[in-house]
């Protein structure tokens, strides 16, 4: 039952980041043709505004497709427009961490709004820069590298803890959702945000695009591949 709840806080927090990614595009007035809750094929979905709302088979992740046909057409699009579009998931996961440390500091440390919401900025900032502080020991101690069984093995433990560390632990994957899609991956958000500003200031690598979209999903599953092997060893250790 508490691996089911972790699946679902992890299902809810990739759906506040795309429902953010929307949200900028509204806001930014960029087209969209497909908003996914999961990947592969689809299973149910609807279609308003021009916009195909559908879910997919795999619901541990989701994406949304700006409704352009080329990179021509996408580039095209203001820089700063296209950098907001980019960068709205993160801010969605920034601000939904905020959130849940709020109430955690109303509920849990008998704080006022206010108060709490202070208390919330600030931790959520040292929680983020802590975050950062550790992404290099992916490179330098890997065999620490959890995957998605291992953050739900971890996290069903946490959650085992009653309400409070329910919020701790969504607030934290929120922030870890938020760092890890700043990494200057072309496949991530901050890789895409770096590429366009790049592509602004060097047009010509706007013809290599693809090619480093391709190398960043190389690297992603070569981690993803990696993470869940340490966890699998983990359990059978």
């Amino acid at each position: 039952m508490l691996y089911g709840y972790t699946l679902g806080i992890i299902g809810l927090l990739i759906l506040v980041h795309e429902l953010g990614h929307l949200t900028a595009a509204r806001l930014a007035k960029i087209p969209v043709q497909t908003f996914s809750v999961g990947f592969g094929p689809r299973l149910a979905g609807f279609t308003r505004k021009g916009v195909e709302y559908r879910l997919s088979l795999f619901p541990l992740g989701g994406y949304l497709k700006p409704g352009v046909k080329t990179e021509e057409e996408w580039s095209a699009i203001p820089l700063a427009r296209r950098v907001a579009f980019t960068l709205g998931g993160i801010i969605a996961n920034g601000a939904a961490a905020v959130l849940l440390l709020t109430v955690y500091g109303v509920s849990s440390r008998d704080m006022g709004i206010f108060s709490a919401l202070l208390w919330a900025g600030k931790q959520a900032a040292v929680i983020l820069l802590s975050i950062f502080a550790s992404l290099p020991l992916l490179f330098t101690n890997s065999g620490d590298l959890a995957g998605i069984i291992g953050i739900v093995a971890q996290g069903s433990a946490i959650i085992g803890g009653g309400q409070a560390a329910v919020l701790l632990f969504a607030a934290i994957l929120s922030l870890n959702l938020a760092a890890i899609n700043l990494l200057p991956l072309p496949v991530l958000d901050g890789g895409r945000a770096l590429f366009d500003i790049l592509e602004k200031v060097v047009p010509p690598l706007g013809k290599a695009s693809a090619g480093f979209s391709m190398a960043g999903w190389l690297v992603l599953i070569g981690l993803t591949l990696w993470a869940t092997a340490n966890d699998l060893a983990r359990i059978f250790a």
